[in-house]
């Protein structure tokens, strides 16, 4: 037999087989230095043929809340119309002036009161948006303050949204029954305000308008006590907490857009008894804080319509305000076309 010749070091064990053509060409050789001559072709990837949707991130659809600022809110100049007159409206808790009108008047307004431990948020707060979504536990933001979600349904909240069209009806004297109210130092509260059982003005209560048409306040309906009633019985689980609640003052505010609420104190009243407040409409984002004064540290919550708050026992004299709301995002079904109403109950402890 012939021997084979030995194999180059630059020859590969195997060679190329010649295409069958009409001119037989010699097989071509891959050296180290060419292998550019044989036709590679890529291994394709196991899914190159299906295709592919990228995951969009977690959190691209979520509208992102911006940081909210560290100063006061002072009151705006409200605008003309107002869709509570109209056929709808919002408001807010009431302001009793700025940092400096309420320091000024009353010297420390935080003296003698304990400050409060504020208790931070299981989850993070999240935009109205998402609450009809994902379910808003009840939560105690403070001691004696108590947020509960949802707590008003659909019925109940379109029932108070037509009782407080009618209560901001004009008065028979012509003037607007939900207005802005003025402060002393001159400016005008953003918000819009009427009142029921007794009349609030900067920094007193009465029995008649008296920074309008001199007329009485309208009567606080005994329906909306026995509300306030059952609000404090579920906020703090205590019926007899609850049974004991006598509220004999509303205010009803409305928010448009714009409107803003500086941190205050509720301290014109000389009960101790709990403040309930109940949303409408439009969602905001509700800064409460402490008994001492108006900076850090604070709880901001998120309230949407059927919300109820309440604050009493040690909170009871917190500040608290409302640095905006969130247009758009009330339910139109509940009768509201636009902004915000919030009823707040309290104990004037006044008297007849």
């Amino acid at each position: 037999m012939q021997s084979r010749q030995p194999t180059q070091a630059t020859q590969p064990r195997h060679r190329v087989q010649p295409m069958h053509s009409a001119q037989p060409r010699q097989p071509t050789i891959a050296t180290e230095n060419q292998v550019a001559t044989l036709p590679i072709t890529p291994a394709l990837p196991a899914v190159a043929t299906l295709p592919i949707t990228p995951a969009p991130p977690a959190t691209a659809t979520l509208p992102i809340t911006p940081a909210l600022p560290d100063t006061d809110v002072e009151p705006t100049t409200p605008t003309e119309s107002s869709p509570v007159g109209a056929g709808s409206g919002r408001a807010s808790v009431l302001v009793t002036g700025s940092a400096s009108q309420q320091r000024g008047r009353r010297g420390d307004p935080g003296a003698g009161h304990t400050g409060l431990a504020m208790t931070p948020p299981a989850e993070p707060l999240m935009p109205a948006e998402l609450g009809a979504l994902l379910p808003r536990p009840r939560r105690e933001v403070a001691p004696g303050a108590v947020h509960l979600p949802d707590w008003l349904d659909g019925d109940e909240q379109r029932r108070l949204v037509e009782a407080c069209r009618e209560w901001g009806r004009p008065r028979a004297s012509g003037e607007p029954g939900m207005r802005a109210t003025r402060l002393p130092s001159g400016g005008v509260m953003s918000v819009r305000t009427v009142c029921l059982g007794w009349h609030w003005r900067p920094y007193r209560y009465s029995r008649t308008v008296d920074d309008g048409d001199g007329g009485p306040v309208l009567p606080f309906p005994r329906w909306l006590a026995e509300l306030g009633r059952r609000a404090v019985a579920e906020a703090y689980r205590d019926r007899a907490a609850g049974a004991a609640y006598e509220p004999d003052i509303a205010l009803v505010n409305y928010y448009d857009e714009q409107a803003k609420m500086g941190l205050h104190q509720d301290k014109d009243e000389r009960s101790p008894d709990p403040v309930v407040s109940l949303s409408l409409g439009d969602s905001c984002v509700f800064r409460f804080g402490n008994t001492e004064h108006r900076n850090r540290p604070w709880a901001d919550v998120e309230l949407c319509s059927g919300d109820l708050f309440v604050f009493g026992g040690p909170s009871r004299l917190a500040y608290h305000g409302v640095p905006r709301t969130r247009p758009g995002t009330g339910d139109p079904a509940i009768g509201l076309r636009a902004g915000r109403l919030n009823i707040t109950l309290r104990v004037s402890g006044l008297g007849a």
